[in-house]
Formats: structure tokens, C-alpha cells, sequence
């Protein structure tokens, strides 16, 4: 790394280059100190030298108006940027967390699956000891050779946020173990559940995705034009009783057929636990072919024959 030896303001024009590159809406607290930590080329300088470049560019980039906290900055730990003003809450989260992305009934609305408007935002992202892991990675392919003098020297590193509220939209953080299946859209921040991951979270949290009749709803209307994406979802990652759930509604409901049915129904087998609604009552009426509770009233009618 070569020593320039740049002012404060020669400092801040550089960063503010790198700024312009940026996709997102919105930058962290480590990827604005990585920019300054590059641009100024100093492995050995102090602490206290670090922190006060680093607030020098900052309040540089600010009063030009490039770059203003998103607060809480101690719960989001990032910096909003020049012409993003109108950015979306799912942007924005997905900027401000690199590990993040939309999923349940926000990334139905975002799918185009349901016509309700979330009042929450519902992000997935891993729990705390894989965010770590995750983000310790990354800091090591963002800087190969000198992310240890950038953490000496007293640099922020990449820190999980726990915003609450974004653009007066209340978020609901979710941690799951499994990242998940997500896309990320171009030339956007964002990271959206796919398609067969949403009808998956959809069985195994349909609180989460506006209840269980609105997924049975959905399910009806649109599992004919996803039906192989669905398959390909839950043949990976299913559990077997997420198969078993996946087969009931998708063969007895939506009477649509695929070879994999065959297969899943082998996980078929009674008890109390094996309910269509996970959070639901246990109902004595039950699919015969599935073993399972149909605990949904709307199911219990003359077009579908259960015991």
C-alpha cells in the first residue's frame, strides 16, 4: 500500500469517487472506513491518527451533504447516500445488513404474490456466531493484505446492526440457522427469497405470511405456474413433514399432480404434531392419503373428502 499523504479534502474527493460506484442506497459504518483506509494508503500510522482521518472524511462527506446517518446510527450502523432519499425500507435493510434479504410476506408483495401491504417488513438473515463467520469472511476478501493493520489501527469492523425501523417502517428481523434461498436483484441492494423458498416459508410460518388461509388462497391461485420451482425447493431443502404439508395442498387442494408426490408421501404418518397449521389447534379430521390434521375450517366442506 503506497503512502500519499492526502489532505483531508483530496481524501474525502476520493472516497466520495468510490461512493458513486456504489449500487446500494446506503453504506456501513466498515465499508465507509475501508474506502478511507484505501484511499489514504497509511498501514502504520496510529489509532488516534485513524479515528481522526476517519472523522475528518466523514464530516467532510456530510457537510457536502454526499452521506447522513440513517438513525439510530448505533442500531443501524450506517450512512444513507446523496440521491437515495427515496429509496425503499427493503433497500435500505439490505444495504445497511450484507447477510439480510426480504423474505415472507414481504417478499410475496415483492413477487407479486399477494395484493396485502405488509406493515412490517420481514428480513431473514443467520444467526449471530454464522453473521459473524460471514462477516469475518468478507472483511478478509475486501481487505487480503491489510485488514490486520485496519483493525489495529482502530478501523470499525463489519458489525451486525439491529435496526428496528426503517423509513417509518417497522422491521421484523428474523434468524434462521439456514440462510436460505435468495436472488439478488440488479443494479439493486436488494436480496429477495426466490420464488420456491417463499412457498416453503409459507407452510412452515404461515403467521408470518399473512396466515394459513391467505397461503391456502395463494397456494390455489398460483402453485400451477410455480409447481416446478416448488418441487425444486422442496426436494432440497424440505423437511419431511414440509413435503408432507406441500403434497396435501398442492394435490388434494390445487388437484395438480407431479412424479415427486409419490415420494414425499412416504413421509406420511399420523400424529399429533402433523398438522397442516403448524401454530393451529389439533383437528380430528385429516387427509387420509397425507396423515394430516386439516385444521383449517375452510377445507372441512363437500369439495374435499377427509376422515
Amino acid at each position: 500500500m503506497n503512502v500519499k499523504h492526502l489532505l483531508p479534502q483530496q481524501l474525502a474527493a476520493e472516497v466520495a469517487q468510490q461512493l458513486n460506484k456504489h449500487t446500494g442506497p446506503a453504506i456501513t459504518q466498515y465499508e465507509l472506513a475501508r474506502l478511507v483506509y484505501q484511499a489514504a494508503g497509511k498501514p502504520n500510522v496510529t489509532s488516534a491518527s485513524a479515528k481522526k482521518q476517519l472523522t475528518e472524511t466523514l464530516s467532510l462527506l456530510e457537510q457536502f451533504q454526499l452521506v447522513r446517518p440513517v438513525e439510530p446510527l448505533t442500531q443501524t450502523r450506517g450512512y444513507q447516500l446523496f440521491g437515495h432519499e427515496r429509496s425503499t425500507a427493503m433497500e435500505l435493510a439490505c444495504s445497511l445488513d450484507p447477510f439480510a434479504y426480504v423474505s415472507h410476506l414481504s417478499a410475496m408483495e415483492h413477487h407479486g404474490l399477494t395484493d396485502r401491504f405488509p406493515q412490517l417488513l420481514y428480513l431473514t438473515r443467520p444467526r449471530s456466531t454464522e453473521w459473524t463467520a460471514l462477516a469475518n469472511a468478507k472483511m478478509e476478501r475486501d481487505l487480503p493484505q491489510g485488514l490486520e493493520g485496519f483493525l489495529k489501527q482502530g478501523y470499525p469492523k463489519l458489525v451486525r446492526p439491529t435496526f428496528k425501523m426503517l423509513q417509518g417502517t417497522n422491521v421484523h428481523l428474523l434468524e434462521r440457522s439456514n440462510q436460505g434461498a435468495f436472488r439478488s436483484v440488479s443494479n439493486t441492494s436488494l436480496r429477495v427469497a426466490t420464488i420456491g423458498r417463499v412457498f416453503l416459508d409459507m407452510l412452515r410460518e404461515p403467521s408470518l405470511c399473512g396466515g394459513l388461509q391467505h397461503v391456502v388462497d395463494i397456494y390455489t391461485n398460483n402453485a400451477k405456474k410455480y409447481l416446478s420451482l416448488i418441487v425444486d425447493e422442496l426436494n432440497t431443502h424440505g423437511a419431511p413433514i414440509d413435503k408432507v404439508r406441500a403434497g396435501f395442498l398442492l394435490s388434494e387442494v390445487c388437484r395438480l399432480d407431479h412424479p415427486a408426490f409419490s415420494a414425499w408421501e412416504k413421509f406420511a404418518q399420523r400424529g399429533g404434531s402433523r398438522k397442516l397449521d403448524p401454530e393451529g389447534e389439533f383437528e380430528p379430521h385429516y387427509s387420509k392419503r397425507w396423515q394430516l390434521s386439516i385444521n383449517l375450517p375452510s377445507l372441512l366442506n363437500n369439495e374435499h373428502t377427509f376422515e
